[in-house]
């Protein structure tokens, strides 16, 4: 089937603008009695598209992650297999392609654990748009005005009707991202997000419109945002 995939879920990050009184790191922070993390575990274990989930992890929360899940669904589910993450994102990304097995029609979905507001039908829509593209990945409309600055002064003011704020789930030819990982390491060169490093080898990428909600939570204040979504639904 057009419409398989495999997942690749990073959850290894270090947190470092998370800056909250319960010094815990954000993706095992409650949200409506469940942990950060599963809205979106939960979402790619319930969807049948999803044939595996590469979830990556750091060292310093693995135990506590790996005994959660176990919490949450009284086993480790079939589809999760573990990936310790890298020193960058990029690196984590690296790790778990390494140990998935790449054939030519392969998708290879990649998410951010903390964006708990991904749905199925932003989930649908982005597979449906990677059936004829070798690269996807959901964005929003950007509303304020964006500008370059240097050293605290502007230096370029961006088109604002052509500025885009890129949200995850991406999805990948599993072999165009394989390259684009590897001519990066070999470049030396890190990107902020994996759809950056499939662009800069020229392969296309599509948007497909997300959501405000599909926000990520970087900050405690994004948390607080999270919570009282998810408290008053």
């Amino acid at each position: 089937m057009d419409d398989q995939y495999e997942a690749i879920l990073l959850a290894a990050g270090s947190a470092k603008r998370f800056e909250h009184p319960a010094q815990l790191n954000k993706l095992l922070m409650p949200l409506n009695q469940r942990p950060v993390f599963d809205y979106s575990l939960k979402l790619l274990l319930d969807d049948e598209k999803c044939l595996k989930i590469w979830f990556v992890i750091n060292t310093e929360n693995e135990a506590t992650i790996k005994e959660t899940v176990k919490e949450l669904y009284k086993e480790v589910p079939g589809k999760i297999n573990w990936v310790l993450g890298g020193r960058e994102r990029q690196d984590s990304v690296s790790r778990a392609l390494s140990k998935m097995s790449s054939s030519k029609n392969k998708k290879v979905l990649v998410h951010d654990a903390a964006r708990p507001f991904v749905t199925s039908e932003l989930l649908d829509k982005l597979i449906d748009k990677g059936k004829g593209s070798v690269a996807a990945t959901l964005a929003i409309p950007a509303k304020d005005s964006i500008k370059l600055v240097k050293d605290s002064h502007v230096y370029q003011s961006l088109y604002r009707p052509e500025v885009w704020h890129i949200q995850t789930p991406q999805l990948f030819d599993c072999q165009v991202l394989t390259e684009a990982i590897k001519t990066a390491e070999k470049d030396g060169f890190y990107g902020n997000e994996e759809a950056e490093l499939v662009e800069r080898l020229g392969y296309p990428v599509e948007i497909v419109e997300g959501s405000d909600y599909n926000f990520k939570l970087t900050t405690a204040f994004d948390y607080r945002v999270a919570k009282m979504l998810k408290e008053n639904k």
